[in-house]
């Protein structure tokens, strides 16, 4: 099998619209045509059979028939009903008659000469004894059928011309050809008549050929929009699962390291390297801060994160808020200051806690001098959360962008100390989840002020705000026994010493076999399994959990461990019903949640 690499396979899938060419756009074109000839078919040809039956039976009966009046009924209901069967075989082709329009263009083209052919030879057959009033009779007739068959066929210029020169060239010649001063009269109106019909027929075809043209241009400009959405969203794809792809790739090792710089703090506490590894998880924690700032954008792209409000006075949030930041504050030199006012707000408290934790960060970090003010505040029919600062301001250009993914203010440098630039991005969609409204307004040089409006609402009682303590649980009972299953040694080693650390007894496995394997040889006896997500040869850890659980006998206690970040990975493991980590786990974290399993 040959594959070969050229710019219109590099530009992407087939799926693709693709641009029109000059042969489809002419198909096209024609396919319009063909629409609008055939659009009143049969309302066409049952008024010119009322017509004709009109003229002959007129004929008929107030003058003596002869032949001539037969053979004229005889060719303008045949060329009617060659007509109606072309209507009703152009609607039995639906799509085909469309996609194919020059056969059934020429057809059409054939019957409306026939159909004007027949007409034109009617002051031939019937007025044969010339009589005055029959012959004005049908000049009428023929002159109104011609301007009203000029106006329905105006869609093609073929088909003007072979519905008026075979209609009124016969009768002007006839009228002509007579000599009569009535009938020279008669054959240079028709003539005039003629000519006036080509000019509004030509007029009218221009006006809608370029009423096709235009549409035409606009299905092109549409086509070419549709093509631009559709390689940004396939970018967009590919730019996610690129990420997606890195971030996982670059959470394993994060993780081991994490776990083996854990394990290290713990055996070098008091000697002369601590310090090393203290620093050395300061590394790691910016890292990891930097990875759970992608992971919650996954979240929030994912939908798995749903806002619980509740009622809560502000007052027990900015304690918590003061306790977490007034020491970077202090350290900067800065003031930090918190009025709650009494005010009670529903909302999610721990994603509102994350709103203004990074808001107030955000404020910190780019703030020289001065302080930041954290206010509640009323406002009309809302709670006003205020979060000012006397940093360096917004420019106005730059307010719509501050919200926008890895967008800095006045950091085109990337300085790490700045943050990612994901903060915002996180603050507008957490806002928005829980539906609050989000203001700024900046002042460059003055300072900068972000608002969050909650509605106002009135509560009887007050919900219980529950803070967990950050600090260290007491050991774990080391009776208890770990199953950990994971592909990478480096994890699988790195992991146990760790457990090993805590108390617990750890088995482990690389793949789902071998797990079973363990299940059955310490039957009874394991407490908890603790999986990665991505295993080898495309095993998956929600697969391991219910097979070792299968082979166990009881539904084991669970926890899942993933560097995936994608939304539609981060939805799936969500739905599981397992507990979830990602990478890279801190070692607290993960320690909350094993002391949580009973």
């Amino acid at each position: 099998m040959t594959f070969q690499l050229s710019p219109s396979t590099a530009a992407g899938s087939t799926d693709a619209p693709t641009e029109e060419g000059p042969d489809r756009r002419r198909e096209r074109a024609r396919a319009s045509q063909l629409m609008r000839l055939f659009r009143h078919g049969y309302r066409v040809v049952g008024v010119s059979f009322g017509l004709a039956l009109v003229c002959w039976l007129s004929f008929v009966i107030f003058s003596p028939p002869g032949p001539g009046v037969w053979i004229w009924v005889l060719l303008v209901h045949g060329a009617q009903a060659l007509h109606t069967l072309l209507l009703w075989a152009f609607k039995r082709a639906g799509r085909t008659a469309l996609a194919h329009p020059g056969p059934w263009l020429q057809k059409y083209l054939g019957v409306v000469f026939l159909g004007s052919v027949s007409w034109g030879l009617a002051p031939y057959f019937l007025l044969t004894n010339l009589r005055e009033q029959s012959a004005i009779a049908l000049v009428l007739l023929l002159l109104g059928v011609g301007a009203a068959g000029a106006h329905l066929v105006a869609a093609h210029r073929w088909a003007i011309y072979l519905w008026l020169l075979p209609l009124l060239g016969p009768l002007t010649a006839f009228m002509l050809l007579l000599g009569t001063p009535l009938a020279l009269t008669i054959g240079c109106l028709a003539a005039a008549f003629l000519l006036a019909c080509f000019f509004f027929a030509g007029a009218r075809h221009r006006l809608l050929m370029k009423e096709l043209q235009t549409k035409l241009d606009n299905d092109a400009l549409v086509r070419a929009l549709r093509q631009q959405v559709f390689l940004v969203e396939r970018a967009n794809r590919e730019k996610s699962r690129f990420l997606a792809s890195a971030s996982h790739d670059l959470r394993q090792p994060m993780h081991a390291l994490g776990l083996f710089t854990a394990t290290l703090e713990k055996k070098l506490a008091g000697t002369a390297l601590q310090p090393l590894v203290k620093n050395m998880i300061r590394s790691i924690d910016a890292l990891e801060q930097s990875f759970t700032s992608m992971l919650d954008i996954s979240k929030l792209d994912a939908g798995v994160i749903e806002p619980n409000l509740q009622s809560f006075p502000i007052r027990d949030l900015f304690r918590v808020l003061h306790m977490h930041c007034a020491g970077q504050a202090e350290e900067l030199g800065l003031g930090l200051r918190f009025k709650a006012g009494g005010k009670i707000v529903m909302s999610d408290p721990h994603l509102l806690e994350r709103v203004l934790s990074n808001l107030i960060h955000n404020a910190i970090r780019y703030t020289q001098e001065g302080g930041i003010v954290v206010v509640a505040r009323t406002r009309a029919q809302a709670v006003s959360i205020e979060v000012w600062d006397t940093g360096i301001g917004i420019a106005a250009d730059e307010l719509p962008k501050v919200f926008d993914e890895f967008y800095q203010v006045g950091n085109p440098g990337r300085d790490r100390s700045r943050g990612l630039g994901m903060g915002l991005a996180i603050v507008k969609r957490l806002v928005l989840l829980m539906g609050h409204q989000l203001e700024v307004v900046s002042r460059p040089g003055h300072g900068t002020v972000f608002r969050i409006l909650i509605k106002a609402t009135e509560f009887d009682e007050l919900d219980n705000l529950v803070v967990a303590a950050d600090t260290v649980p007491s050991p774990i009972d080391s009776s208890r026994t770990l199953l950990l299953i994971d592909d990478e040694e480096s994890i699988r080693v790195g992991m146990s010493d760790l457990l090993q650390t805590w108390g617990y007894h750890v088995l482990t496995a690389a793949t789902i076999q071998e797990a079973c394997t363990e299940v059955r040889r310490h039957a009874g006896v394991i407490d908890i399994v603790v999986s990665d997500l991505r295993l080898a040869n495309e095993e998956d850890g929600i697969d391991a959990i219910e097979r070792v659980r299968a082979v166990y006998g009881a539904p084991l206690p669970a926890l899942l461990i993933t560097g995936d970040t994608s939304p539609d990975e981060v939805k799936r493991v969500h739905s599981s019903g397992h507990q979830v980590l990602f990478k890279p786990v801190r070692t607290r974290e993960l320690y909350a949640v094993l002391r949580s399993v009973p």
